[in-house]
């Protein structure tokens, strides 16, 4: 084509338009080499600065509403009021037993991971974070578990497991190991993974539950995790479930074998001297390699080598802090302007007991029944006012539940 004469044709006259432009021309002939290069493809995600790891960090700094309070009450039930009270989401690993009954004293100005520290201890657990989720698991194995989730998540071969996913994964009590794994490799278009035996064992199942608004790479390492099993993707290979101690531990038997690397540049600037020198006396293991880069414009990188928890350690205070909770215009009410999301199972005097405990409120039942107080309900709810929760779960147990001043009364219907 002579870009010199005019052409009938409009595509034809835009092109030439543009060609002619030297800005343009240089810009598409980029975006061509970058095609080429393959530099267009995703690159390493640090997975404690997703946004949804970067909001849950924020969270845990914040002040907890149960200091300087008495915490009495089974796991189970305290994990479903934690998801409803605070955006922090639980998940309590399957070989910890739910009817735990706990009893803590919380201390003053304690913080949400002050708490959540303490509940670990009493239960002989450890914590370990999967991207939005704080995972309850046994001791000994939250080191071994967050690196099943950085491996997966970090590796750039396989970009759509780090792809936060809004559908989320639900379940039921009746649903059985096999069904929820293939419903996760179905829903995220996974290929084919080799199962294990106790994966696909036909009498075992999950807690009922759901994961919300995060990748694949959580939520394989989530389910996985309570099996002592991890999902290993190379970039080579097909997908395959492998049993995480064993993996693990054959890492921990070469020195830095565990270790997970990453590159950083803005982050260290922003971490400040004084917490940068901390951190490094702190881990004293970890690898630091400067990385000079080119142009005046350039920072230094630091590539550093360290145990994944040494790499969350660092980046934890880059986290803003937690929105402030906003007045709330009618003080007898302590939660008319809040939002819930999360899931009740359970019995329907106990849901409210908790629900009470977590608003400060009087629970008042009024001539009800021993049947009544014990039916089970499940109510599923997302952004609901308190009202709208209340009104969810009178509809289903079939009960009268009012709010009136201080108090949470329940009673039986009128006839």
């Amino acid at each position: 084509m002579i870009l010199d004469k005019e052409t009938k044709d409009p595509k034809m006259r835009l092109t030439s338009t543009y060609l002619r432009t030297p800005s343009l021309c240089l810009m598409v002939c980029l975006l061509v080499w970058l095609c080429v290069c393959g530099l267009v493809q995703a690159q390493s995600i640090h997975p404690y600065r997703t946004p949804q790891a970067i909001a849950l960090t924020s969270q845990l700094l914040a002040l907890s509403p149960l200091s300087n309070r008495r915490l009495k009450l089974s796991l189970s039930d305290w994990i479903q009021t934690a998801a409803v009270g605070d955006p922090i989401p639980l998940w309590l690993d399957r070989r910890i037993p739910s009817d735990i009954v706990l009893s803590i004293d919380i201390p003053e100005d304690q913080t949400n991971k002050e708490v959540l520290a303490l509940v670990a201890a009493q239960i002989d657990a450890e914590i370990a974070y999967v991207d939005r989720y704080v995972a309850l698991v046994p001791k000994g194995s939250a080191g071994a578990i967050e690196w099943a989730y950085w491996s997966l998540c970090s590796n750039p071969s396989q970009p759509a497991m780090r792809v936060t996913k809004k559908e989320g994964l639900e379940w039921s009590d009746g649903t059985d190991t096999r069904q929820i794994w293939k419903s996760f490799t179905e829903q995220y278009r996974l290929m084919s993974v080799s199962n294990s035996s106790r994966l696909v064992t036909d009498f075992d199942r999950w807690r009922a539950g759901r994961l919300d608004a995060t990748n694949p790479a959580a939520i394989a390492t989530l389910l996985l995790c309570g099996f002592d099993e991890h999902l290993n993707w190379p970039a080579d290979k097909s997908p395959s479930i492998e049993l995480l101690s064993e993996s693990f531990e054959r890492l921990r038997r070469t020195p830095g074998g565990d270790f997970v690397r990453f590159q950083y540049a803005t982050e260290i600037p922003k971490i400040g001297k004084n917490a940068w020198q901390a951190w490094r006396t702190r881990w004293p293991q970890a690898t630091l390699e400067r990385v000079s880069q080119n142009g005046p414009a350039k920072n230094d990188t630091w590539e550093i080598l360290a145990p994944v928890a040494a790499h969350r350690e660092l980046v934890e205070s880059l986290a803003p802090p937690a929105k402030a909770k906003p007045a709330n215009p009618n003080p007898s009410n302590p939660a008319s302007t809040k939002k819930y999301t999360g899931v009740y199972r359970g019995e329907i005097l106990k849901i409210l007991a908790n629900l009470s405990q977590q608003l400060s409120l009087q629970l008042t039942p009024k001539d009800l029944s021993t049947s009544l107080a014990r039916q089970e309900v499940d109510v599923s709810f997302k952004y609901a006012t308190l009202e709208e929760l209340l009104a969810k779960l009178a509809d289903a147990s079939g009960l009268k539940i009012t709010l009136e001043g201080q108090s949470l009364v329940v009673q039986a219907p009128e006839r």
